[in-house]
């Protein structure tokens, strides 16, 4: 009996399948969970979205708009639409193309049409630079950002918004044609075109 229990259990041994270890979720299926929980009415979920996504939204919006004045408005709007609509988000999209989506619509709206509207630049006073002197490495970075500011501005709005989604947000470009609401084809088109009047405008 001793040595039937044996071969038994080492039989068992033998076929008994590994249990699969557990998996943290995705970051898209953190954030589909959120959204469904945001469907549900619940607050948390609302305000660890707004966390995730405001340096983002924050960034898009003004390069959508060249504007500092309306970007906060924008993202709450963009929030205020998350929590009325989250019930229709139908999965098929990741929720990054969803919310830049509505960002993209919400930038539009406030988009101005001055070409040289005056840009506000914030400085983090607890970063230990003394800006009352020439500080080299901060005059650096201040020429190239009011550089790349200065070739942004050549751009559409539909062109900065594919450089931006692209380069600054990984998007593929389906993705980008959704949130845009055109051809894929079109944003490889307005890809092409943007690449060109950034380098000439780079050039200068």
């Amino acid at each position: 009996m001793v040595v039937g229990c044996t071969q038994f259990n080492t039989k068992m041994k033998k076929t008994e399948k590994p249990i699969p270890e557990r998996t943290e979720l995705s970051a898209d299926a953190k954030e589909k969970d959120l959204l469904v929980r945001i469907a549900s009415k619940q607050d948390d979920a609302l305000e660890a979205i707004y966390r995730l996504y405001f340096d983002r939204l924050f960034r898009f919006a003004f390069r959508i708009t060249g504007r500092m004045d309306c970007i906060e408005e924008i993202i709450n709007d963009v929030m205020l639409v998350v929590w009325n609509k989250a019930n229709t988000y139908d999965h098929c999209c990741r929720p990054s193309t969803w919310i830049f989506g509505i960002a993209y619509n919400k930038s539009r709206k406030y988009q101005t049409l001055r070409k040289n509207s005056v840009k506000e630049i914030e400085f983090d006073e607890q970063g230990g630079e003394d800006y009352t002197r020439c500080n080299s490495r901060w005059v650096k970075q201040i020429e190239l950002r009011d550089q790349l500011d200065k070739a942004f501005g050549v751009l559409s709005p539909e062109q900065r918004l594919v450089i931006e989604l692209t380069y600054y947000h990984g998007m593929h470009y389906s993705e980008i044609a959704k949130i845009a609401g055109c051809p894929e084809n079109t944003v490889k088109t307005r890809m092409f075109h943007a690449r060109q009047k950034l380098s000439r405008a780079l050039q200068n």
